[in-house]
């Protein structure tokens, strides 16, 4: 009996890594959807880049289930440009060492500016996330990140936007495989001011 059941577990263990390799196939092609908003109005992203008032925005993001990004802000331009060449995820310098941790709901309002980690702002469930607002849909998650201000973390010091004289720019990397050495999907804003 165990020799007749052995070949029908084979197979049937095949067909399924089949058919689970088509659906990861298939959500790999789900792009990284975000946009950027001020003012309640939808802002113009061109070329990567978009030009704010010196007052606070939102970055939206939207995810198909339960997920994260990683994020990588700053004021150095290295990073996102090495990110516009497409060049392997290993190559990229804030992505070097292991995720800043932050808190959870994002109650001060802020980005953290680093060169040298990631942050990971995630949606698991409405206690755990790093969003300020999750609209949910029957097939999506709206997830709206607050910047009101941004964090230096080498100086651990606050900066309200109104007060920042350079262009920041932004790398988000999904990862939905956490065992990916690449990304599945990657995006880049460099943020002008008026």
């Amino acid at each position: 009996m165990k020799i007749i059941l052995l070949p029908i577990f084979a197979c049937t263990l095949l067909f399924s890594s089949a058919i689970f390799s088509d659906q990861r196939a298939t959500e790999k092609q789900v792009p990284l959807k975000f946009y950027i908003e001020q003012n309640g109005i939808r802002q113009t992203i061109t070329n990567n880049e978009v030009t704010l008032d010196k007052k606070t925005f939102n970055i939206v993001f939207v995810l198909k289930k339960p997920d994260g990004v990683l994020v990588s802000s700053s004021f150095n331009k290295i990073t996102y440009e090495k990110a516009l060449k497409k060049e392997a995820l290993s190559k990229l310098p804030c992505y070097q060492n292991t995720g800043m941790a932050e808190g959870l709901f994002n109650k001060d309002n802020e980005v953290m500016i680093s060169d040298e980690a990631p942050s990971y702002w995630f949606y698991d469930t409405d206690k755990e996330h790093r969003f300020n607002t999750i609209i949910k849909s029957r097939d999506s998650l709206v997830c709206t990140r607050t910047i009101k201000q941004v964090y230096i973390i080498d100086k651990q010091e606050p900066i309200l936007i109104e007060k920042i004289t350079k262009p920041l720019y932004f790398v988000f990397i999904n990862l939905s495989d956490p065992n990916a050495h690449e990304p599945e999907e990657r995006e880049m804003i460099k943020i002008n001011w008026k």
